[in-house]
């Protein structure tokens, strides 16, 4: 008779389903269902288990029963008999020395017992759960303002075994990096039970307000270490496994001679992640660069190495788009079906805003969408994709979007803020007033939520009421103070001082805007634009080329050209308006060309005829302001 091993491999490869995918699919870890296929675990513990296969592998009812009597489990849907426990069973059920405790039956089946046996038997058990709980150790616990690591016992799948202490090896080598770091405000801490799943890693973060949650297990040579942030800032899960080791060594040799450069690995993937969690970008690359410089040999570990690395390069003063573009992409040719990385990848093009960017981004999202129908974040990415593409109906594709992330997450104050912005930039008869519904919503999920003040601030400036622009500045303030480095709050505020002609203090915040995202095309196209007409055209000319670098297609050349023509250099300014004329001409709305042509054909005569076209009375009424997507012309 075939074994499960043996029958479990053959159904998977008629199938064509990979190990990972039934793995998520059953709800079992990857490496359990390795052991499985290898034969390394006889049989699942669970009959559910072995009935799930079944059904995803898409099995007859002889297949079906077949599987479940070569894992020792009955064919029929009967309950299993009670029997005595043989030395098998015994070994299966009971823990060996130095091995984790079985797990806990997923279903409790339904007893019915007499009522006098009944309050014996929960007296029983009642008198034992004091006794569990009274022995309990105390878990772990952060402290305000303080960044607390917790690492979980490995679970030891060695059949028996001695047991080895990779835990206190990790937690070492990481208290050594933390030190070196000068991190006074970070601690690790020691889980008192072993974790086994991602969903009770979580738990365990949420219990003991944990940033990095840290768990694994080892059989013989295998070593594997799972990172969880059970409150990841991108309201998705994050869950990376690093395999320390996959030698087919002696686990000894593997755990104290192996292991040394993995542990260190680890050791500043940590660090790096525990960087990323505080939104310390560029400490994060250091890190995480320096890791790179010995990249594991797992690919799937390389893939979660490279995907922190692409997120470091998304943010602080070094962002690099176009490096985290790629480091995005060579996680997914590993790892395709990755819903996290998909979304990060469209962010960066969103981000990036060259030419196809979006239609990039929305395609990533698409497919994460298709991968994960349940992911909220992707629905309000790709909102937020739609809103910048601005095709005839992307603003309603937008708010439906927003209102199933919604709908899927009640408390989901991220989507009410998004929805609150297109609102905003849809304009209809009743969306300003939908726009503050929804921030007051969002503030009262999260009080302290500072891209809902961000948001609120621009419903102000669409509305224009008597003092809603103060009002503006004091959203755009509070925005601030919350998140001092919110590049978008700076440049809002930047744009209102502006409409308000205090330039000084509309310059300060839009440098400051630039600073904080140094690549951003519309920022550096602002000022280029602005410092061209208030005066300062020598020090626009730096952002001008960094805009035209970014697009080169034509907004950016026409904020140069204007440059060109206050310093005097009329050809350079002649041949940038032609270029941004063109691009005009190109756009299929045709409020575009009534808008712009006029001017910039009167700039060019002007130029062409030795003169500077702007006096200061112009160059003052050119300053920027607000404008709503929707009221642009192009």
């Amino acid at each position: 008779m075939a074994t499960f091993a043996e029958l479990l491999t053959k159904y998977m490869t008629r199938t064509g389903i990979g190990d990972a995918e039934l793995a998520r699919r059953v709800g079992v870890s990857r490496l359990t269902l390795v052991r499985w296929k290898e034969g390394v675990t006889s049989r699942p513990r669970h009959r559910e288990d072995v009935i799930r296969c079944a059904e995803l592998l898409r099995l007859e009812p002889e297949e079906r029963d077949g599987l479940l009597l070569a894992a020792g489990f009955s064919p029929d849907s009967a309950p299993d008999p009670i029997e005595p426990l043989t030395p098998e069973h015994a070994e299966e059920t009971q823990p060996a020395s130095g091995s984790a405790a079985a797990p806990a039956p997923r279903k409790l089946k339904r007893l019915m017992i007499a009522g006098a046996v009944g309050a014996v038997m929960l007296a029983v058990l009642a008198g034992g759960l004091a006794a569990v709980m009274l022995s309990r150790p105390a878990l772990p616990e952060a402290a305000d303002g303080e960044s607390l690591i917790v690492m979980a016992p490995f679970v030891n799948y060695t059949g028996g075994q001695q047991g080895f202490n990779v835990r206190g090896r990790l937690k070492q080598e990481i208290d050594r990096e933390l030190e070196a770091a000068g991190l006074e405000q970070v601690r690790t801490a020691e889980w008192p039970e072993e974790i086994e799943g991602e969903d009770a890693a979580v738990t365990a973060g949420r219990q003991s307000g944990a940033t990095i949650v840290i768990w694994g297990e080892y059989d013989s040579g295998r070593v594997i270490a799972a990172f969880t942030t059970p409150h990841s800032r991108s309201e998705m899960r994050e869950q990376q496994s690093v395999y320390l080791a996959s030698s087919p060594s002696d686990l000894p040799a593997t755990v104290n001679v192996t292991l040394t450069e993995e542990v260190r690995h680890v050791a500043l993937l940590t660090l790096g992640q525990l960087y990323l969690e505080q939104r310390e970008y560029d400490h994060a690359k250091t890190v995480l660069i320096q890791a790179m410089r010995r990249p594991p040999s797992d690919p799937e570990a390389l893939a979660g190495l490279r995907f922190r690395l692409g997120r470091a390069y998304q943010g602080g003063e070094k962002v690099d788009l176009d490096e985290a573009i790629t480091l995005f992409t060579q996680v997914l040719a590993v790892q395709p079906r990755s819903v996290d990385t998909h979304n990060s990848r469209a962010l960066a093009y969103l981000d990036r805003g060259t030419s196809g960017d979006v239609e990039r981004a929305i395609a990533d999202l698409t497919r994460a969408a298709a991968i994960d129908p349940k992911s909220a974040a992707t629905y309000v990415n790709l909102a937020v994709a739609y809103s910048e593409r601005r095709q005839a109906g992307d603003l309603d594709r937008a708010i439906s979007e927003l209102t199933r992330a919604i709908q899927m997450r009640a408390d989901y104050a991220g989507a009410y803020v998004n929805r609150a912005v297109i609102y905003v930039e849809r304009g209809g008869a009743e969306d300003l007033e939908r726009a503050f519904d929804d921030v007051e919503h969002a503030l009262g999920l999260d009080p302290d939520l500072s891209t809902a003040f961000l948001s609120r601030g621009n419903a102000h400036l669409a509305r224009g009421l008597a003092g809603d622009y103060d009002r503006a500045l004091e959203d755009f303030g509070r925005a601030i103070q919350l998140a001092p480095n919110s590049p978008m709050a700076y440049f809002n505020r930047g744009l209102a001082y502006s409409s308000l002609r205090d330039l000084n203090r509309s310059l300060a915040d839009l440098r400051r805007a630039q600073r904080l995202r140094p690549s951003d095309l519309k920022f550096n196209n602002t000022l280029c634009w602005q410092l061209g007409v208030t005066g300062e055209p020598e020090a626009a000319l730096a952002y001008c080329d960094l805009a035209v670098k970014a697009d080169p297609s034509g907004v950016s050349k026409d904020s140069r050209g204007l440059v060109y023509a206050v310093m005097g250099r009329a050809a350079e300014a002649i041949d940038d308006f032609d270029s941004f004329l063109a691009w005009v001409d190109s756009s299929p709305k045709e409020t575009c060309r009534s808008y712009y042509r006029p001017s910039r054909m009167a700039w060019i005569e002007a130029l062409r005829a030795g003169e500077i076209p702007f006096d200061a009375e112009t160059l003052h009424g050119l300053r920027v302001r607000p404008r709503m997507s929707r009221d642009d012309p192009c």
